[in-house]
This record gives C-alpha cells, sequence and structure tokens, in this order.
C-alpha cells in the first residue's frame, strides 16, 4: 500500500546484469502465470486497491493504451499471483522499451500483502527476461518504501542522478533521501545509501 502520509518523491532504481535468486516458494494454494486475455480486469482491481489509480476504469483504460497493443510481449511479461480460488492477487510486469528492459506495476491486492507474494512476483517476471547483459530499471517513489526494501533485497540500486524511461518523473534523489532517512532504521538508510549508483 502506498504510504500518503510522508511527501511524495520520485526516485529511479537500478539492477546490474547478474544471476537472480531462485523463485522463492508460494503460500499453499497460491498459484504464478503470465497474462490472458481478459486480465486487464484484474490488473486494474489490483492496481485500484493499492490507490495507483482513482477508479478501476482508469487503470483499464491505461492498460489498454500501455500494454494491449503489444500482446505478444504481454503474455511472456505480465505475471500474476493467484490465490486458492484463482483470482489474481499480486501482479508485476517485466516490461521493454526502445530496447530496455523495465520492471513496472508491481502491486499487491491489500488483503494478500505481507505474504512474500510481491518477491514471488517480482523475480517470476524477472525471470521472464531472455540471458542479456543490461541492466532492468524501474521507476518508484518514497511512498513505496516497503517496495524499495524489496527491490534492494533483489538486487536493485537507487539512482543518483539522471532520468530513465522507467520513470515518467524527475529522478528526485537527494530530496526522496531526506524523506527515507526518516522512515528507515539508521542501518537501513545507510545501506541503501552505501549502494545508491552515480548514474
Amino acid at each position: 500500500m502506498l504510504d500518503k502520509s510522508i511527501p511524495y518523491k520520485s526516485l529511479i532504481m537500478r539492477r546490474e546484469p547478474a544471476p537472480l535468486p531462485p523463485e522463492p516458494a508460494l503460500p499453499a494454494g497460491f498459484s504464478l502465470r503470465r497474462y490472458r486475455p481478459g486480465d486487464e480486469v484484474h490488473w486494474a482491481r489490483i492496481e485500484t486497491s493499492v490507490a495507483e489509480f482513482d477508479g478501476e476504469g482508469a487503470a483499464r483504460a491505461y492498460f489498454a493504451e500501455r500494454f494491449l497493443p503489444r500482446q505478444n510481449l504481454l503474455r511472456e511479461r505480465c505475471c500474476f499471483v493467484c490465490a486458492p480460488d484463482g483470482l489474481p492477487v499480486a501482479t508485476a510486469t517485466a516490461w521493454e522499451e526502445a530496447g530496455e528492459r523495465l520492471l513496472h506495476w508491481v502491486s499487491t491486492a491489500p488483503a494478500f500483502q505481507r505474504r512474500g507474494l510481491a518477491r514471488a512476483v517480482v523475480l517470476h517476471a524477472l525471470h521472464s527476461y531472455p540471458p542479456a547483459p543490461q541492466p532492468v530499471w524501474l521507476g518508484t517513489q518514497t511512498w513505496s518504501h516497503d517496495a524499495i526494501l524489496l527491490y534492494d533485497s533483489l538486487g536493485f540500486c537507487l539512482v543518483q542522478s539522471g532520468t530513465h524511461a522507467a520513470a515518467h518523473e524527475p529522478n528526485l534523489f537527494a530530496e526522496g533521501m531526506e524523506i527515507l532517512r526518516a522512515v528507515y532504521p539508521p542501518e537501513v538508510f545507510e545501506r541503501l545509501a552505501a549502494r545508491s549508483l552515480p548514474t
């Protein structure tokens, strides 16, 4: 869930080419799968449930514009965790734009958070990329400070300067770090700062 109690600052993270951790086991009854026609309804429900959109109609419109035109890529790279009843409850998309790899729209429905589903769906998405010596980028924000720690644990680092297609907003590293300093324990903040990349 986005933490809108703190100021919003957009950030960029990057994972350098390196072996990925294995995909973790899911809780009993949960399963992973890729996009199927009609899943835009589930994607919109999940993203709206975590306040990424004001309504499911806006989320479906975004999905239709950004993802549906590239059906082949969508079927390979848009991933879901499904609950035991088959309902998708978490999602992540390992996208590509202009030859760059971009991790997009990582979300877990609130009732299913804190069960390791986000880690599982992110790794499932990242494993969908063919092997290649190129980094993976993602755009995030201070409101997603829990997700930043997940990305950090998977080898992503905050980027200090510059911008990227992964983020549709400026990279406000210095301002974002000042906000995160008050959110994280000192040892966690110092680790993130020490691992950050110059550009």
